[in-house]
């Protein structure tokens, strides 16, 4: 009951943003705020609004209902006290997290649009470049007509590529966020969107959200030094312009600088359409500790006497190693069972054999708090991945403010499937 006392302002510092109970106000946009400066926004940082609003308004939506269980309890004014100060709060924030949703839900959706047409703009120039190979291939030009021509394209077509890119981290950004998972990317670059805004640089996540780099310094192999070494029947993530639904598929085998096959993409029945000659497909696979990064064109769906898609050999690979021991930062929902009670929880910081987590426990769920050397059991939900995976763990750290509790948590029961499930979500926060 105590934790009703409290003062709103906690409520940030409970979530880790530094405010005071002023700054926290405008932190969380007003209804007085018109919609332009949240069109001015960064994409950074209207993610982070979002987030810590949430964040904020569920927390002392949780006290009110608390407040409310414990009526019979408190004096009757001092109920009443409280019970404006959170109505209040909750009143004068829900209306800046819809307009925060809003602007974000516009931005995907502009986003997608603009990746649709990077990714058309970049099929065209390979389709060109295609075209010439076919032209020097019936000696119709010399082969430094064809060097030529091609050298010609490279500048758009890597300006296409890295719009692309640049468009898709935005689109996870923001969708992110909508799960209130806060996940930066870089600083922004000089492309900028149709509305005027700023558009994220062609990388993945910075640093700010990894606490040590979680592979080595990844390597691009292009032309002659591209080398898909994966093993037949590995797992691979796919990415189609178009479709927002996780997409996987199977390796099936390579002849290096012509071809690569791969299974049907699932679910195919959503998939078939994009699966037409010449659409771009991105590719993603973890294989013996190296996380693999390619994209190819289509040249042929198959059904017969195989259910394959064959792709044209990629002209470049990025291969980062991963390394399990280093830590990520992350802000993942998850739960933690411990002497029979299943208490929600976040967990801060992860590898495939440990994590960090935060969990707060009210007053009469003290002895229900974990001590070093117990036995406690951790689920979440990985972003990429539709199942919650399960693992058992014994309390390495313990530290206690009040009633909320930062778990260091060594796993010693977890499969090699989720340990992989584990490393694709810290590659997906790597800079």
């Amino acid at each position: 009951m105590k934790a009703l006392f409290k003062p709103i302002a906690n409520i940030f510092k409970l979530k880790g943003v530094d405010n005071s109970p002023k700054d926290a106000d405008s932190d969380a946009l007003s209804d007085q705020e018109q919609q332009n400066p949240i069109r001015q926004m960064a994409d950074n940082e209207i993610a982070k609004r979002y987030c810590d609003t949430f964040t904020a308004v569920e927390s002392v939506q949780s006290k009110l209902d608390k407040l409310i269980e414990t009526k019979e309890h408190i004096a009757e004014d001092r109920f009443a006290s409280l019970n404006e100060q959170y109505k209040t709060f909750i009143d004068k924030h829900k209306s800046g997290l819809k307009r925060l949703l809003d602007e974000i839900d516009r931005r995907i959706e502009s986003f997608i649009e603009e990746k649709k047409d990077a990714a058309e703009k970049f099929t065209e120039i390979k389709k060109q470049v295609q075209q010439e190979a076919k032209l020097l291939e019936a000696g119709v030009i010399s082969k430094e007509d064809y060097v030529e021509k091609v050298k010609s394209f490279k500048p758009e077509e890597r300006e296409h590529k890295e719009r692309y890119k640049s468009f898709q981290d935005r689109i996870s950004l923001l969708k992110s966020a909508k799960n209130n998972i806060y996940a930066p990317i870089s600083e922004p670059s000089s492309i900028s969107d149709k509305e005027g805004g700023e558009v994220a640089s062609n990388s993945a996540l910075s640093q700010e959200n990894v606490a040590q780099p979680v592979s080595s310094v990844p390597h691009v192999y292009s032309d002659r030094d591209v080398d898909i070494n994966i093993g037949c029947g590995t797992t691979l993530s796919v990415k189609i312009d178009g479709i927002a639904i996780p997409i996987t598929a199977s390796f099936v085998g390579a002849a290096r600088y012509q071809y690569l096959i791969i299974s049907h993409p699932a679910p195919y029945t959503t998939v078939k359409p994009k699966l037409f000659v010449g659409n771009m497909i991105y590719m993603e696979s973890l294989f013996d500790g190296k996380l693999f990064s390619f994209s190819s064109p289509i040249i042929e769906n198959l059904t017969k006497p195989i259910r394959a898609v064959v792709l044209d050999y990629p002209k470049e690979v990025t291969i980062k190693v991963i390394r399990e021991s280093t830590k990520a930062r992350c802000r993942l929902t998850a739960t933690l069972s411990f002497k029979g009670l299943v208490k929600d929880a976040i967990i801060s910081d992860i590898t495939p054999n440990s994590c960090r987590m935060e969990v707060i426990y009210q007053p009469t769920e003290k002895s229900y708090i974990a001590k070093s050397d117990d036995n406690v059991t951790v689920s979440s939900t990985f972003i990429g991945d539709t199942e919650s995976h399960t693992f058992v763990g014994v309390i390495k750290s313990v530290k206690k403010k009040q009633f909320t509790a930062l778990y260091g948590i060594q796993f010693n029961e977890i499969s090699e499937a989720s340990k992989k499930v584990i490393s694709n979500y810290i590659s997906t926060l790597e800079p």
